[in-house]
């Protein structure tokens, strides 16, 4: 594989690897921080309910005297308190409601849309999910569509005493923001990170591959210039024709050639020399003798001479 495909690779796996561990993990944390938020908005709801049913009671008991009934002394005294309160996070509010014929009417002030006289919600519509869901005596955590058709995070209670129902919300874009941002940071750091260890594992590495590439590349050109012959040759035991496949017998170095890349510089050797040239060799011994002979008279020279 040559280096640039070698390089996208391991970016690729790198990339995969650091982006499922990414994602895995951001998942696990977002996950526990809706469940973090439902159990926080469960809690304040029903709080918010219990105290809500608490001041009915007790206006029921000591408010009769109110112009407009116990019932409106406690919603008076609601009001009151919910003007001063700004909700918590960016877009987290109460709202109270109660089903009025066929229409879901809420009573306080909202914090984001018709803001002082919130328009009612048709009972058959499909928003204001968790209101009436508290207004059907339901307690407990949703995520759905709010008033405004908005998909928020909320906790759903009824107030009983009062047959109205109470919501602690805060929309899902909230929560999920801050996952989004970290996720994003996390990859353009993990995109630097994987650059950085590519370019220092190649450093390191690449100096060992081109020494490997090129005792490939040797070993691979000695192979094509080495072609050897195994196994049993059947060969003659007086001329030393050797059969081949087809069953012919070929000169030794007919066949040694044809099968492989070796070839012959043809000589003659000492015996076979004196065998078949015997005046040549015997003359060649008398010019060796005479060659030998005379190199020691020089050395007894040279040694007498000393």
């Amino acid at each position: 594989m040559n280096p640039s495909k070698r390089i996208i690779l391991l970016i690729l796996i790198m990339s995969i690897l650091v982006a499922t561990t990414t994602v895995l993990s951001i998942s696990i944390l977002y996950k526990t921080a809706i469940r973090e938020e439902m159990l926080r908005l469960a809690e304040t709801a029903k709080s918010q309910a219990r105290l809500i049913e608490a001041v009915a009671r007790f206006n029921t008991k000591y408010s009769t005297n109110y112009p407009s009934g116990s019932k409106q002394a406690t919603l008076s005294q609601i009001k009151e308190a919910h003007a001063e309160y700004v909700g918590f996070g960016i877009t987290g509010e109460f709202t109270l409601a109660e089903k009025r014929d066929d229409q879901i009417v809420f009573l306080l002030s909202h914090r984001h849309y018709d803001l002082d006289n919130p328009k009612p919600v048709q009972w058959d519509s499909n928003i204001a999910e968790p209101m009436r869901a508290a207004l059907s005596g339901k307690s407990g955590t949703i995520v759905g569509r709010d008033y405004r058709g908005v998909t928020v995070l909320a906790a759903h209670e009824p107030v009983a005493d009062l047959d109205m129902g109470i919501v602690a919300k805060i929309d899902l874009s909230e929560v999920r923001t801050p996952f989004l941002r970290a996720a994003i940071i996390t990859g353009i750091f993990a995109s630097i990170l994987i650059l950085i260890g590519v370019s220092i594992f190649f450093k390191l590495t690449n100096p060992i591959l081109i020494k490997l590439n090129k005792t490939v590349e040797m070993l691979q050109n000695t192979l094509k210039e080495v072609k050897v012959l195994r196994g049993i040759l059947p060969i003659c035991s007086f001329c030393k024709k050797i059969r081949d496949d087809a069953g012919c017998w070929n000169q030794l170095e007919v066949y040694v050639k044809e099968h492989s890349d070796a070839d012959f510089s043809h000589g003659i050797c000492p015996d076979c020399f004196k065998t078949h040239y015997p005046e040549e060799y015997k003359s060649m011994q008398i010019k060796n003798q005479t060659k030998h002979n005379k190199a020691n008279s020089a050395d007894a020279k040279d040694r007498a001479a000393d």
